[in-house]
């Protein structure tokens, strides 16, 4: 009896095993998604299996104002993601545990997505990506569900030319790609260890049009500039990290 017991036991955490898709970032604990919208998917090279883990630390409960404030606590019970469009061709995702749509994740509890393939070179491109689904929570002890999507997401697909590498251990910052930019483009620098980067966007007068404040991991990161809402002009980003300051130019040509 204990022997088929064990072999129960280990044959449930052989599938356990074997289902779990990907594993969450454990240097994330604040709820939210990671990367995040400032930092974005890695670039995939045509070529180069592409394999990025999501991770979502889905908070306890939320705070959500009923008829009039102030707002009321209530537990979360779940995020379901029923929608997960934009994907490169050959392209997929997947949950920790779940090999197809829709994804659940409970609250108070962190997870992952795993987003896998390899792109060729007629897949060369911006491929902007949306997530949506419903939050699901216990108000006056009835379930209640709340829309969300997330548009912030998207992957560029380059040549393998269309990357540049880096060769020394140290705070460097590529020049971003496109340029001149339309919309968007890439900016790739490398950190010697995971830190905080100061990130400033300012226009030829020195006016701040964007400043923020990022984690980057260890080795190489990308930060995508938005220039859908600047004019036609020049414009440059500083990147500061361990009061050490690098600035680029760019063009905004539409």
């Amino acid at each position: 009896m204990k022997r088929i017991l064990l072999a129960t036991i280990t044959l449930l955490m052989m599938q356990f095993a074997y289902s779990q898709n990907c594993t969450a970032d454990p240097q994330y604990t604040a709820p939210g998604v990671y990367p995040d919208s400032a930092t974005g998917l890695p670039v995939a090279i045509v070529g180069v299996p592409y394999n990025e883990t999501i991770t979502n630390v889905v908070p306890e409960d939320t705070c959500i104002v009923l008829l009039f404030p102030p707002c009321t606590v209530v537990p979360i019970d779940s995020i379901v993601i029923d929608n997960f469009t934009g994907l490169p061709p050959g392209f997929s995702v997947v949950s920790e545990n779940e090999n197809a749509l829709n994804f659940k994740f409970l609250g108070n509890s962190t997870s992952c997505m795993l987003i896998t393939g390899t792109a060729s070179a007629a897949d060369v491109g911006v491929y902007p990506l949306t997530v949506s689904g419903l939050s699901w929570a216990t108000v006056f002890g009835s379930p209640t569900s709340q829309p969300f999507n997330v548009d912030y997401y998207s992957i560029e697909i380059v040549m393998a030319t269309g990357v540049e590498s880096f060769t020394k251990n140290t705070f460097e910052v590529k020049q971003n790609a496109p340029n001149p930019i339309s919309d968007f483009s890439l900016v790739q620098y490398y950190l010697p260890k995971a830190d905080k980067v100061s990130i400033r966007i300012y226009n030829i007068l020195g006016k701040t049009i964007k400043s923020e404040s990022v984690v980057g991991t260890n080795g190489s990161n990308k930060y995508n500039i938005d220039a859908s809402n600047l004019t036609n002009g020049i414009y440059f980003y500083s990147l500061t990290y361990a009061n050490n300051t690098i600035t680029k130019r760019f063009v905004v040509n539409k």
